[in-house]
């Protein structure tokens, strides 16, 4: 029953710190006017981006075969890649489809032309969800 312990853990820390994430850079994106105005927009992101970590975790445990008690560094690498493969793919999307764009204050990746911090909350988060999951669960790393 250790895993219903991670998978729970896993999702509080994947949503904290995706919540947070999404309201500090909400003035990155144009029309932000306030934090209050923004929240529902922040909300919604966080939720998908929970969801998307679990689709992660679901990769990872058939990558792995086992269930994901112990992630090792290569594991936590493996995230961070896959952390940037998926934000860049839901970036472009998004910029293509109107969805949102960027204020000038979002630096921008050059040759990709997206923005550096939904990137950079994709490859950091990802994995530091993973990590945060198996401490707080009480399982031994690595």
């Amino acid at each position: 029953m250790k895993w219903i312990r991670y998978l729970f853990f896993f999702t509080a820390v994947s949503f904290i710190l995706h919540i947070v994430w999404e309201n500090l850079q909400a003035p990155l994106y144009a029309g932000f006017t306030s934090f209050y105005d923004h929240f529902s927009a922040c909300l919604a992101g966080a939720i998908g981006d929970v969801f998307i970590s679990l689709a992660a975790l679901l990769f990872m445990i058939l990558v792995k075969r086992a269930l994901p008690l112990k992630f090792n560094k290569n594991d936590f690498m493996v995230l961070a890649g896959l952390g940037l493969i998926i934000a860049v793919a839901i970036e472009k999307n998004a910029l293509l489809a109107g969805k949102w764009s960027y204020s000038g204050a979002m630096p921008l990746i050059p040759y990709l032309n997206v923005g550096l911090a939904p990137i950079l909350q994709m490859i950091f988060l990802l994995p530091l969800s993973f990590y945060l999951a198996q401490k707080l669960s009480g399982i031994k790393l690595y």
